[in-house]
C-alpha cells in the first residue's frame, strides 16, 4: 500500500507539473527564436525572413501564436541561451541529447556539400578524398556531418571553421582554401550575392554527404508539441509547399556549377 501511494503521488506531481507548464504557454506570450545571421536563404536578417524562418513562423501562427521575436546570434551562443532558458527556440543545436531539450519534427533537409574550384579538377567522392586539402567549414561542422568526416580531418592539410558563411565563398574564389563545406542552398545564395561585385570562377559541387534533416530545438515540451501540430497543419494545407517553392526560387537560384 505504501508503494502504491508513492506511485500515485509521483503521477499526480507529474500531471500537475505538465498542467502548469501548459498553462504557462499562452498565445499572447512572446516566443523568442534564436537564429544565425549567416545562413541565408534559410534566415535573412534584413527582413526577418528566409525559407526556414518563414516555415517556423507559419507553424506558430497556425496555432495562434503571432508574437514572435527573432534574435540573431551564433549557434554556440544560441545553444547556451536555450539551455539556460533565455530563449524559447533555437534553429540549431549540436548537443540536442541534453536533458530538457526537445526536438521538433523535421522542418526541412539541409544538403551539406564540398565545394571546390572547377579548374583544380579535384576528384572528391568521399571524405577520404579530402586528404591533404585545406578546408573552411561552417561552425560546429563535425557535429552535423557523419562521424567519418571527423576521422578524415586527421589527414587534411588545414581545417578551420567560420560563423560568417559569406567568408567561405570569398576564401574559395581567392584561392585561399582548396575546399569549403556548407549547405548547398546557402552556398548558392552567397555565390549569387558575391558575383554582384566580384569576378567568380566556375565551381564543382561534390555531394558526398547524406541530406541532413533539420528540426527546431525547444526547452519546453509543451511548446515543441504546439509547434509540431502547427507544422503538420501547414504541410497538410499546402502553405508549407508554397513557402518552400516560392522562397527557394527567389533566393537559391542555380548558377553554372558542376556536380
Amino acid at each position: 500500500m505504501k508503494n502504491l501511494l508513492i506511485v500515485l503521488a509521483l503521477l499526480m506531481s507529474t500531471k500537475l507539473q505538465a498542467l502548469a507548464q501548459s498553462s504557462s504557454v499562452q498565445k499572447s506570450d512572446s516566443i523568442i527564436i534564436a537564429v544565425s545571421p549567416y545562413v541565408a536563404p534559410y534566415v535573412i536578417q534584413k527582413n526577418d525572413s528566409g525559407i526556414q524562418l518563414e516555415i517556423i513562423k507559419a507553424a506558430f501562427k497556425n496555432q495562434g501564436i503571432n508574437n514572435i521575436s527573432i534574435e540573431y546570434m551564433s549557434n554556440k551562443r544560441a545553444e547556451y541561451q536555450l539551455n539556460n532558458g533565455a530563449i524559447d527556440v533555437a534553429m540549431n543545436h549540436s548537443n540536442f541529447y541534453l536533458p530538457g531539450i526537445y526536438v521538433s519534427k523535421r522542418i526541412l533537409n539541409y544538403q551539406n556539400v564540398v565545394i571546390s574550384l572547377l579548374k583544380n579538377n579535384y576528384t572528391i567522392n568521399s571524405v577520404y578524398d579530402l586528404s591533404e586539402k585545406s578546408i573552411l567549414a561552417f561552425q560546429h561542422a563535425p557535429a552535423y556531418l557523419p562521424h567519418s568526416f571527423k576521422l578524415a580531418l586527421y589527414k587534411v592539410s588545414s581545417y578551420e571553421e567560420v560563423i560568417n558563411q559569406r567568408a567561405q565563398v570569398d576564401h574559395l574564389m581567392k584561392g585561399w582554401v582548396d575546399t569549403i563545406i556548407l549547405d548547398k542552398r546557402i552556398f548558392l545564395y552567397y555565390l549569387n550575392e558575391y558575383r554582384q561585385t566580384n569576378e567568380t570562377s566556375h565551381v564543382a559541387i561534390h555531394s558526398i554527404f547524406p541530406e541532413a534533416p533539420r528540426p527546431a530545438y525547444f526547452n519546453s515540451k509543451v511548446l515543441q508539441e504546439i509547434f509540431d501540430e502547427g507544422l503538420t497543419n501547414i504541410i497538410e494545407n499546402g502553405q508549407y509547399h508554397s513557402i518552400l517553392i516560392n522562397l527557394e526560387a527567389q533566393y537559391a537560384q542555380n548558377p553554372e556549377v558542376s556536380n
